[in-house]
């Protein structure tokens, strides 16, 4: 038998692990570990320090694919790992979670190889090791509005998503390309290419800046291997404002080239079917997409306004139909108003959109939103998801809201991977998080959801749909005071007050404080005389108080009036006192979810 050599140990605190041997030991005892932990805690001591990303760990513990829950089987290792380690996720000594991102393991080791420090080797490591996950990410950071116009930031932050949207669709099987909204928290950033890296999992970021001069525009960009910060391209492009899609497609394909992938043949004249042929139109575009980011109606109806003005001027504007689309529904959703005419519009905008172009997976997204809200039309929906995924395997927004779609559909392992790898593509975004919360609540997994919730939460504190998500996930764990507390403390903060009130009185309800939730429940029935108050979530407050008439009849208005949130029937467990009803099973068949 081979002697045991230094190089096959690792020695942390009063532990040891023997590598030949793939034993665990504390203190020369031996601790039982199974295989997956054991890997888990081997790959974190070949790099103690750095971070292991859940990508690599998938491939490490399921080659082929072949797990049925990737992220429960995952959790339940690091959780055996840490039991062995006596170990705490909440306060570690061993091994740290970066949510969404993967683990790292803090501890000093004895015994683990040294890295090497030269730029090159770094480079080709990043490069082997994004190669050996399948698929390299890349972030696109925000660029830099040198011009003296402030209001030109519209310009600069219209160009980065569009960057971000043309090289997404490069060659989507190669490259991963993080979502704006995560990208655009590193605006104005004093972080390191390597620390933005390492928060997002990315392993090359593209930097730029834009300078625009009446009709002329400068706009610089630059690659970057991110864990050694080496610049690997830069260019500069001077052109006329006009031309600024044709900048986006020519520095992408150069982006591409540096990354030796190869291009989709027509990928040149797919961008020039979306090249606006009147500046001012994309001017007006980009405006749009800046107030698309403002929170609340006024926002979205700025966006709606500048989208119009853009097709006005160039009426075969497909980006701009797709985004109007998109707005529209977004409106419907939020909106102080039944959004049954919205959506219809969402519709129209979104076919045109297609008419012009087939393959803009925006557009295909908006078509699956209104399939499934005005039309519950299911099957329909399921293939328009299906279709933009597969347009743009990186669009964020057609996992994200496929998943939500399979959540309500009860198909929820199906939900957890197109929701994760929504989290994937844009791990800083609030609502992408919430509705990853949102799938784990429709499986009745409440402390995965609690969890979710906690993380948009340390995000931003003051988002209403996590604080509200939490209060239900907690009421459905028993934990009703602290659901209570949440709502009430989001109260005040919501822009859709009366949804905050209903969920407070349903679980004011279900605490047995009915006058207060019947005192709500008034409070809400005098607002809907001057403000619109989903009837979905009254049936809310009316199920909750054992008025089963009232909810029934506050579901029928939800339908006549095509509330979104209607799609969540099947799922939502504060409705379970419905479903012996049998009205409740007529309530299915009108929406054609039997």
């Amino acid at each position: 038998m081979r002697a045991e050599t230094q190089s096959d140990i690792r020695r942390f605190a009063t532990f040891e692990v023997d590598l030949r041997a793939r034993e665990l030991r504390k203190r020369g005892i031996r601790v039982r570990l199974q295989d997956q932990p054991f890997q888990i805690l081997v790959m974190m001591l070949e790099r103690p320090g750095d971070i292991v990303t859940r990508e690599e760990l998938r491939q490490r513990l399921w080659p082929d694919g072949t797990f049925v829950d990737f992220e429960h089987s995952l959790n339940a290792a690091v959780k055996r790992l840490r039991t062995a380690l006596g170990d705490e996720a909440d306060n570690p000594r061993f091994v740290e979670t970066l949510h969404r991102r993967g683990y790292r393991f803090i501890a000093t080791v004895e015994g683990a190889p040294r890295a090497s420090v030269t730029a090159a080797p770094l480079a080709a490591e990043g490069a082997a090791r994004a190669a050996a996950a399948g698929k390299l990410r890349l972030v696109v950071l925000p660029f830099v509005n040198l011009g003296d116009d402030p209001a030109q930031g519209y310009f600069s932050d219209g160009l980065t998503e569009d960057m971000i949207t043309q090289i997404g669709r490069l060659c989507p099987s190669r490259l991963g390309v993080i979502a704006r909204t995560s990208s655009m928290l590193f605006k104005r950033t004093g972080k390191s290419a390597s620390q933005i890296a390492g928060e997002l999992s990315a392993d090359y970021l593209l930097e730029g800046s834009v300078r625009t001069d009446g009709e002329c525009v400068r706009i610089t960009a630059q690659l970057i291997e991110a864990r050694s910060e080496t610049h690997l391209w830069a260019e500069s492009y001077d052109r006329r404002l006009e031309d600024s899609l044709l900048i986006q497609s020519d520095v992408a394909a150069r982006i591409a080239h540096s990354l030796a992938m190869e291009l989709v043949p027509d990928q040149r004249e797919a961008i020039a079917l979306r090249t606006p042929r009147h500046s001012g139109a994309y001017e007006a575009y980009l405006k749009g997409r800046f107030h698309w980011d403002r929170p609340g109606n006024e926002g979205l109806r700025s966006a709606l306004a500048y989208y119009d003005q853009a097709l006005a001027l160039d009426p075969r504007f497909a980006d701009a139909y797709a985004a109007k689309a998109r707005a529209q529904i977004r409106l419907a959703e939020y909106s102080d108003e039944s959004g049954t005419a919205v959506l219809e519009d969402a519709r129209t905008a979104a076919l045109r959109a297609l008419s012009l172009d087939p393959g803009l997976a925006d557009a295909h997204v908006a078509l699956a939103e209104v399939r499934k809200t005005l039309d519950w039309d299911w099957a329909g929906a399921e293939a328009a998801y299906r279709k933009a995924i597969a347009l743009a395997p990186s669009c964020n927004a057609a996992h994200r809201f496929y998943g939500i779609f399979l959540a309500a559909m009860s198909r929820s392992s199906e939900a957890s991977v197109e929701v994760e790898r929504a989290c994937e593509m844009d791990p800083l975004c609030l609502s992408v998080t919430t509705s990853a919360a949102w799938v784990r609540y429709a499986a009745r997994q409440f402390d995965e959801a609690i969890g979710r919730c906690r993380h948009a939460l340390d995000m931003d504190p003051n988002f209403p749909p996590a604080r509200r998500l939490l209060s239900a996930a907690y009421l459905q764990s028993g934990r009703v005071s602290d659901a209570i507390g949440e709502l009430e403390s989001t109260i005040g903060r919501s822009t859709a007050q009366p949804v905050s009130m209903a969920w407070l009185a349903h679980a004011l309800a279900a605490a047995g404080r009915k006058a207060e939730a019947v005192t709500l429940a008034e409070r809400l029935e005098e607002l809907s005389a001057v403000q619109y108050v989903p009837a979905y979530h009254m049936a809310l407050v009316r199920a909750g108080l054992g008025d089963l008439d009232a909810a029934f009849a506050a579901l029928a208005r939800a339908c006549d009036e095509r509330d979104p949130s209607l799609t969540d029937l099947l799922v939502e467990p504060r409705f379970d006192v419905l479903r012996s009803d049998s009205r409740y099973a007529a309530l299915v068949g009108r929406l054609r979810l039997s």
